[in-house]
C-alpha cells in the first residue's frame, strides 16, 4: 500500500496526497464507488480535510504524473489540506454524470460545458471569489459560455483551437493556394483528390464538423440565446454546399483513426485535416515545416472566417462538504499557479494557457504553425454557444446526417429539426 509512486502505479485508481507525499497507490476499483479509493485514516496524518479530484484519461504522455504533481505540491504548501487525484478512464462524461447526484461525488472535477441544468442542480458553484482580479486576464470568449445569472461556474484549465492544417508540398504540387472563400476551400479539395490521396479529413462519415462549421462561416451560429436560428436559409445554403463537397468524393472516409489524430495529414491520405492545435507536435516531428494552418474561410459576403474554440474548464461541485478548501484548492492551481498552467498546456500536448499573460510568455506558441493557429484564434476564434448542448443540437446533428448523407430536402428537414430542437430548449431552465 505505501510502495513508492511509480508510472506503472499510476496506471489505474486513486491516489492521496498528504503533505506532498503520495500515501496510497493501491486502488484500482470503480472509482464510483461510496469514497471512491480507500484511504485509511491514520494516512491522513495532519490533514484536516480531505479533497478528491477527477480527471478524465488524458491520452498525452506525461499527464497524469503532472497531476500527481500538483496536487503533492499543494498539499506541502496546505498540510491541513489532503488531495485524492483519481483518473477515470473509459466513458468520462457519464461517470461524473452520475458521480455528482450524490454528496459523495468528487470536489474538484473537469468538464466541457456548464449547463444551466447543472447550475441548477447544485453540481457547480459560482467561481468568481476564485477567479479574483485575475479574471480580466482570461479570454472572455472562452468565459462566456460558464457564465449564467452574471456568475461564471468554472474556471479555464486549457484551450483548444481546432481549425484546417494542410500539407505545403501538397499544395504547392497541385498549384492550389490558401483558400479565401468555402468555395475555393470546396474547389481545392476536389482539386486535391488524386489517386488515393483525398482532399480533405474532416472526419470518418465524411461530414464531420463541417455541419455545423460551414454555418457558422456563413454567419449563423444556429442559436442565439434561447431561440433556434438553424430554421434559416443561409444554414440551407451551406449545408447544401456541404453536400456537394461530400458528393464529390473529396474527403477521405473510414481512415484507421479519427479527425483528432494528425495521421491522415502526416501519412498523405489527405492534403487537409480539421484537427486541433493539440497534434502540431506530432506533425511537427513527421513532417518538419511542410505543414500550415488556416481558420475555415468565410462561406461567402456577411459571413465569418470560423475557428473554433474548445478545451477543458474545472469546476467545484456545488454539493461539496470542503466548499472553501475546494475552492482554495482551485484558485492555487489554475489562477494563481501559472508556471502549473503553462506546464499543463505545453509540456506534454499542444494547448493555449487560458490566462492571456501565461500565452503571451510561451515561447512555443510564438513560431511557425502554432502563431498561425495563435493568430487565427485572436482574429478569427469562436465559442459554441453555451445553450447549444448536446440534447438541444441532436435533432440538427441527425438533420445534418439526413440532408447530406441521405439527400433529404434541406428546409423542410431543418424547419421540423429546429422545432424539436426549441422544444427541448425550453425545457432548460432561466437562470
Amino acid at each position: 500500500m505505501n510502495r513508492p509512486l511509480t508510472r506503472r502505479g499510476l496506471l489505474k485508481g486513486s491516489v492521496l496526497f498528504v503533505a506532498g507525499a503520495a500515501v496510497s497507490a493501491c486502488s484500482t476499483g470503480d472509482p464510483l464507488a461510496k469514497g471512491g479509493a480507500p484511504a485509511s485514516a491514520s494516512a491522513s496524518g495532519a490533514a484536516k480535510i480531505t479533497l478528491t479530484h477527477w480527471y478524465h484519461e488524458y491520452g498525452e504522455e506525461g499527464t497524469q504524473q503532472a497531476a500527481m504533481k500538483y496536487a503533492a505540491d499543494f498539499t506541502k504548501a496546505n498540510p491541513d489540506i489532503a488531495v485524492k487525484v483519481s483518473w477515470i478512464p473509459g466513458d468520462y462524461a457519464t461517470k461524473w454524470t452520475a458521480a455528482v447526484l450524490t454528496p459523495d461525488g468528487p470536489d474538484v472535477y473537469e468538464v466541457n460545458d456548464v449547463s444551466p441544468n447543472m447550475v441548477k442542480a447544485g453540481q457547480v458553484t459560482p467561481l468568481d471569489d476564485v477567479l479574483g482580479a485575475e479574471k480580466a486576464d482570461y479570454n472572455a470568449k472562452v468565459l462566456e459560455p460558464y457564465t449564467w445569472g452574471g456568475r461564471v461556474y468554472a474556471v479555464p484549465m486549457i484551450v483548444d483551437p481546432m481549425l484546417v492544417f494542410y500539407r505545403k508540398s501538397l499544395f504547392a504540387k497541385a498549384g492550389v493556394s490558401v483558400p479565401t472563400s468555402f468555395a475555393e476551400f470546396s474547389a481545392a479539395a476536389r482539386k486535391l483528390t488524386q489517386g488515393k490521396q483525398k482532399g480533405l479529413f474532416v472526419g470518418n462519415d465524411g461530414v464531420g464538423p463541417l455541419g455545423q462549421m460551414v454555418p457558422w462561416s456563413n454567419g449563423n451560429l444556429l442559436i442565439d440565446d434561447r431561440r433556434i436560428t438553424y430554421d434559416d436559409p443561409k444554414v440551407v445554403e451551406a449545408l447544401t454546399a456541404v453536400k456537394d463537397l461530400y458528393d464529390a468524393k473529396a474527403t477521405l472516409q473510414g481512415y484507421s483513426t479519427d479527425w483528432w489524430d494528425p495521421g491522415a495529414l502526416i501519412n498523405g491520405a489527405a492534403a487537409m485535416q480539421w484537427v486541433g492545435m493539440w497534434a502540431v507536435p506530432g506533425m511537427t516531428e513527421a513532417l518538419g515545416d511542410d505543414f500550415d494552418a488556416f481558420a475555415l474561410p468565410p462561406f461567402g459576403p456577411g459571413g465569418q472566417a470560423v475557428v473554433n474554440m474548445g478545451g477543458w474548464v474545472q469546476v467545484v461541485n456545488g454539493k461539496s462538504r470542503n466548499l472553501e478548501a475546494a475552492k482554495k484548492y482551485v484558485r492555487w492551481l489554475w489562477v494563481e499557479n501559472t508556471t502549473a498552467q503553462t506546464d499543463w498546456s505545453l509540456a506534454y500536448g499542444f494547448h493555449i494557457p487560458p490566462r492571456n499573460s501565461a500565452a503571451a510568455q510561451a515561447d512555443k506558441l510564438g513560431t511557425g504553425p502554432a502563431k498561425t493557429v495563435m493568430d487565427a484564434v485572436a482574429a478569427h476564434g469562436i465559442k459554441q454557444p453555451a445553450l447549444w448542448t448536446a440534447e438541444v443540437r441532436q435533432p440538427y446533428t441527425d438533420a445534418v446526417t439526413a440532408i447530406v448523407k441521405k439527400g433529404a430536402d434541406a428546409k423542410k428537414t431543418l424547419a421540423e429539426a429546429a422545432k424539436r430542437s426549441q422544444d427541448i430548449l425550453d425545457e432548460v431552465p432561466v437562470l
